[in-house]
């Protein structure tokens, strides 16, 4: 009898362009009872990105178990698509929550825990690089090389007494060594690229692993060709966003929380062929240019 394994099923290998609807992501229901559970939609992988969402349910949250552990060492990027997500580093108390259109973002070797405490369902991006295993690697699997979690600290004690007087330094400081900070569009970086269609790119979040960021398009706007050295997914927002490769010829239409793989030095062109605004969310690995 073959074994069993607590493994996402039919999730796709991305490999040449390949659009992947919502309604044809793999479902998963992360995680235990101590854990906390998590449902994702995990649209695909390979050795280099991913693209999936997880979940929170009204009051849900996720720690860490002796099988399920919250614990990676790469850059994460949590973009909050709807609802409202908490994120809490148990060994340095570092608390920071992102709301609907907001990033929680840190890099390096860390244990996290995520809230939802709202009564709202929250859905998240959750993308990240470099990938931590390969891609015929359960997680469950890869999880038994991670270390045992720590007695979490609820919050940073060092800053009692001291808020908000070093709130810039503490900012400062999770910034240069990889905490937890949260990102919105107010701070994002722009740039404007072509020449006979430009278009605004704004990037949230850019390290030497991964670069993530957003674009709204008018009604019937498009872009001059772009692509990049590195993987891309592409993920629509709102409206709908529509993707042309003019070497391959083909014509992809994205609705809602659908997602398109890009491999790298693919040229492509943004439209939208609507009558209504439409916005989408990209992240490339490792290289943006």
């Amino acid at each position: 009898m073959t074994e069993l394994v607590n493994a996402p099923k039919g999730v796709a290998s991305f490999d040449g362009p390949q659009l992947v609807r919502r309604e044809e992501a793999a479902r998963f229901l992360w995680g235990d009872a101590k854990s906390g559970q998590v449902a994702d939609l995990i649209y695909g992988r390979n050795a280099r990105i991913s693209a999936l969402i997880f979940k929170l349910c009204p009051g849900g949250l996720f720690r860490s178990s002796d099988t399920w552990k919250s614990y990676f060492d790469q850059h994460r990027y949590y973009y909050v698509l709807k609802g409202q997500l908490t994120i809490q580093d148990p060994q340095s108390g570092e608390v920071q929550t992102a709301r609907a259109g907001e990033v929680i973002y840190w890099r390096g070797a860390k244990w996290h825990f995520g809230f939802n405490f709202t009564s709202e369902e929250t859905a998240v991006l959750d993308w990240y690089a470099p990938q931590e295993r390969a891609p015929h690697i359960p997680e469950i699997e890869f999880a038994k090389t991670k270390p045992a979690a720590e007695p979490a600290k609820p919050g940073r004690f060092d800053l009692l007494g001291k808020w908000p007087e070093n709130y810039l330094t503490s900012v400062q400081a999770s910034l240069g060594s990889g905490g937890i900070v949260r990102v919105s569009e107010r701070e994002a970086l722009g740039f404007i690229f072509g020449e006979e269609n430009p278009v605004l790119e704004n990037i949230l979040v850019s390290s030497s692993e991964l670069t993530a960021g957003t674009v709204a398009l008018p009604a019937g706007a498009k872009s001059d060709a772009r692509s990049h050295p590195g993987d891309k997914v592409i993920f629509a927002l709102e409206g709908q966003t529509h993707v042309y490769l003019p070497e391959l010829y083909q014509w992809h239409e994205l609705n809602p929380w659908d997602v398109l793989y890009l491999p790298p030095n693919i040229p492509h062109h943004y439209w939208n062929y609507t009558g209504a605004s439409s916005k989408f969310a990209f992240m490339v690995v490792p290289k943006y240019i």
